[in-house]
């Protein structure tokens, strides 16, 4: 009956005023703030990028305070989200998430009774909960205020900033290990930033970061979204063959003068998963572009990189041999480590405290700062992030830890496959293949910038999938878009259709 008086209503003059305010599924001011929230998300995305640059060259002298500069942007989108009602309603993820925040601070409070009061553990205390709990909301509000287009706007930014990125990368190689572009501009040697060696001549790049495990997000990520876009029609339309073009030969130069083999492996497991669209995918046309691009890429990789970056083919040869080598104890070789760490952390649940050493004393702070406890060195007992959940939080609670990582992942991965089985959208599938991944296997509590780039994907894949079977991508003239009167009850914003704007 409602639905049939909202198609009258424009010949009812009398019934309109009535109805009206029903027919957005936000209101002005709360549109206004959603809007501002994604500009801001988008801003703390830009922020972690290039946050090493600001410490590595323009401020050296405020490198730790800079360190937490995504912080005051984080904690104002959960305000405006707050005050403008944006988080997502009857979300027991949500729940859960602000849960463990707040067990997460009583447990600080549990260890310092328990192991000691110091300025060292509250300073750690402190810098632990934030790894491990702080950007945790961001998921969710990220997935629920996300609409289509501004998942393609994140798309099209990511594959302009590739292009500045390889150039930056390609100097680093070619420039001699203690160089500035390297190093940094700080004369202190305790200020500069001094990346992993390929060989005794060459430093692995880092890029605009502070450190090889952040240029290794950027790469891997942006070959993710290179890949939707390539697949995805309209999305290759508006970003023009072009770019598309430019930000793959940028990520290629990226990847041939890394010397990291886990960005080559996981751009891999990228195109594995786009490959994975031919079986999952929905119509002919998605399958086989899924199948083609992908394919490819690979070999255009294979035969490329040796003619047109030898020195970078030669050093990444030789990293991979040299650690080919020191892995001969690793049953499967380099996916037998990167799966080692699945069950890496069995091996503290007896020997670690029962609250553990404490929050943050298993992360590189912890051995910069040489805490030590009862003469153990905790930071030090923790390689893998499974491992660190059992210095940091105990046996009981760094397994309940594991166990949420594990089902959120697979939650996850349900999501992504009834949004592929239903839509013909590559965007999900290749989010999944990069935030599954970090989310299952990566440092996700132990480095800033995979905290920072996880837990963001994390929520724009949740946006992916929340998506209407047909995905948006910004079209350059806009028209009025159609009501949804059927969806009036959704907490969330009305997603735009291709060529479509969203009222208010």
């Amino acid at each position: 009956m409602f639905d049939v008086l909202l198609h009258m209503s424009p010949n009812m003059p009398l019934i309109a005023p009535l109805i009206a305010p029903l027919n957005a599924p936000l209101n002005a001011p709360q549109e206004r703030a959603r809007r501002r929230l994604v500009r801001l998300v988008l801003l703390i995305y830009v922020v972690v990028i290039f946050e090493g640059a600001l410490r590595k060259w323009l401020l050296p002298e405020f490198s730790q305070v800079l360190f937490f500069l995504r912080d005051p942007f984080l904690l104002y989108a959960y305000v405006l989200a707050t005050r403008h009602r944006l988080w997502p309603r009857r979300s027991a993820w949500l729940s859960l998430a602000w849960g463990m925040a707040a067990l997460g601070v009583l447990l600080v409070f549990l260890q310092a009774a328990s192991g000691g009061v110091s300025d060292t553990r509250w300073l750690l205390g402190a810098y632990g909960w934030r790894g491990y709990f702080m950007a945790l909301p961001l998921a969710w509000l990220v997935g629920a205020q996300f609409n289509p287009a501004d998942l393609w706007r994140l798309v099209r930014l990511t594959l302009w900033l590739t292009l500045p990125v390889a150039v930056l990368v390609a100097v680093q190689f070619s420039s001699p290990m203690d160089a500035a572009i390297n190093v940094g501009s700080a004369s202190d040697t305790d200020l500069q930033f001094r990346g992993v060696g390929l060989n005794v001549e060459r430093t692995r790049p880092m890029g605009p970061f502070a450190s090889g495990a952040g240029q290794q997000q950027f790469v891997a990520a942006a070959f993710a979204l290179l890949l939707a876009a390539c697949i995805t029609p309209a999305a290759r339309r508006r970003a023009g063959v072009l770019l598309l073009a430019l930000s793959a030969c940028a990520l290629l130069a990226c990847a041939a003068f890394s010397g990291s083999r886990g960005t080559v492996l996981q751009c891999a497991l990228s195109a594995a998963f786009a490959l994975g669209l031919v079986a999952l995918g929905r119509g002919a046309a998605l399958k086989a572009r899924a199948l083609a691009w992908p394919l490819g890429m690979a070999v255009a990789a294979v035969v490329l990189v040796p003619v047109l970056f030898p020195a970078g083919f030669a050093a990444f040869l030789e990293r991979w041999t040299s650690a080919s080598a020191a892995e001969a104890n690793f049953t499967g070789g380099v996916l037998g480590r990167a799966l080692f760490g699945l069950v890496d952390f069995t091996r503290l649940i007896d020997d670690v405290p029962a609250l553990g050493y404490g929050l943050g004393y298993g992360g590189n702070a912890s051995i910069t700062l040489g805490a030590r406890i009862d003469g153990v060195m905790p930071g030090k007992l923790a390689e893998t992030d499974f491992a660190r959940h059992m210095v940091d939080l105990g046996p009981v609670f760094g397994l309940g830890y594991i166990v949420f990582r594990v089902a959120l992942t697979c939650w996850l991965a349900a999501r992504v496959w009834r949004a592929t089985r239903q839509s013909a959208s590559a965007l999900p599938m290749l989010l999944f293949s990069y935030a599954g991944y970090v989310l299952l296997l990566g440092q996700i509590t132990g480095q800033g910038t995979i905290n920072s780039y996880g837990w963001l994907f994390v929520g724009l894949c949740i946006a992916a999938t929340r998506a209407p079977l047909r995905q948006a991508v910004p079209a350059r003239r806009r028209t009025p878009g159609p009501l949804y009167p059927h969806r009036l009850h959704t907490p969330y914003p009305m997603p735009a259709l291709a060529g479509t704007a969203r009222p208010g």
